[in-house]
């Protein structure tokens, strides 16, 4: 991925988050120059709710009206079919860390966890359209703007796993960050610290502190 598509994805998820709903629009207008297909805006615009919320897709997706046409799925997947791929998904992305995410969702909250698995990682990221890369850069993106540092480090230490610079991953978090408040670029920077002090040991770095 060029240097030029990862800096309109750390534009386009600041906007996201921060509701700046016409910078949103002229970046989709130019999503093509970027590298990136209309199917791949729809799929990104369409998963920002797993970030930002119901209102913000929906404003989201207002301020692109036009722009997009919907996706037109074969069919809906079962519910059985969405919790499989979810537990893959969310394997691939976690790796030997899983069963302590699941047992530690489950003991905070069982409707929680199976939530997070069947519609989160089952119904959105296992959604054809844009690679599972793709989209973990976009939620990278998200989680620096809107100030969640373990679950930045976590999908941070899954992208270096999918090949990914650290340094490279540093720059484009802190363009995603860049429009953040102090506390929350605070926060993100700590985070950003954490992972490249372990770059060669990222999957037994601790994540308790930050």
């Amino acid at each position: 991925m060029n240097d030029k598509t990862r800096l309109w994805l750390a534009r386009y998820a600041s906007a996201f988050a921060h509701h700046d709903w016409e910078d949103l629009k002229k970046l989709a207008q130019s999503s093509s120059r970027a590298g990136l297909t209309r199917k791949q805006l729809y799929e990104l615009t369409l998963q920002g709710y797993l970030f930002a919320g119901f209102p913000s897709a929906i404003e989201a997706f207002g301020a692109l009206d036009g722009l997009l046409s919907p996706v037109k799925n074969k069919s809906e997947p079962t519910l059985a079919s969405r919790v499989k791929k979810g537990r893959t998904t969310c394997r691939r992305i976690y790796r030997e860390k899983y069963p302590a995410l699941m047992q530690n969702l489950i003991q905070k909250s069982p409707d929680l966890a199976g939530w997070i698995i069947e519609e989160g990682y089952g119904k959105v990221l296992s959604r054809p359209g844009a690679t599972l890369h793709l989209r973990e850069l976009f939620s990278v993106g998200m989680l620096a703007a809107t100030g969640f540092p373990r679950q930045l480090f976590a999908h941070l230490r899954a992208l270096a796993t999918m090949g990914e610079e650290p340094r490279s991953l540093a720059v484009f978090v802190r363009r995603a960050a860049q429009e953040s408040p102090p506390a929350v670029k605070g926060r993100i920077e700590k985070a950003l610290k954490h992972f490249l002090a372990h770059q060669s040991s990222v999957w037994e770095a601790p994540v308790s502190g930050l």
